[in-house]
């Protein structure tokens, strides 16, 4: 074999595994799952049946670290504030803030700021894919027991779109 055929093989090969590899690369865990944006949710599905928004609207912000989300009923600003309970309403938001980390698919949330302070410090996973500008975000919600004593359990999967 001549020393110029020899080194167009060894040259192909290393190029097919580089690019064996790039297309590794591409296919992992991390890169189905790009978190880091503004997202807006559109839409929520408990065993797989859509459920209504009901009028309440949410934006997640996540960083390189961190995340933040709030949430309100919308329309808000069109309550004639007559009632106690059109205030309430009118000035109500929900929301929380942490920490999150990703290993593989799983998306790990852990709470720092929300409204009820036993869920500081609590760990939420759920699975993670983003699809263009979608995260589908999937998680198990143990809900309160059912009246045999038995978990309520569901499997929530919310659909993001990113704003940003």
């Amino acid at each position: 074999m001549t020393s110029v055929r020899r080194t167009v093989i060894v040259c192909s090969g290393l190029a097919a595994v580089t690019l064996a590899s790039g297309v590794v690369a591409a296919r992992s865990p991390e890169a189905e799952c790009r978190v880091t944006g503004v997202w807006e949710l559109v839409g929520v599905k408990r065993n797989g049946t859509p459920e209504p928004m009901a009028g309440w609207a949410q934006r997640k912000v996540v960083t390189r670290g961190h995340f933040m989300w709030l949430g309100q009923a919308s329309r808000r600003d069109t309550l004639p504030l007559k009632t106690e309970a059109d205030t309430l309403r009118a000035f109500s938001m929900s929301g929380g803030a942490g920490t999150w980390k990703l290993a593989g698919r799983t998306y790990t949330e852990r709470l720092e700021y929300f409204v009820d302070p036993r869920m500081i410090g609590t760990d939420f996973k759920a699975t993670c894919r983003t699809e263009g500008d979608r995260w589908i975000h999937t998680w198990i919600d143990t809900g309160p027991s059912d009246a045999q004593g038995r978990p309520a359990q569901a499997t929530i999967d919310e659909e993001w779109r990113r704003i940003e």
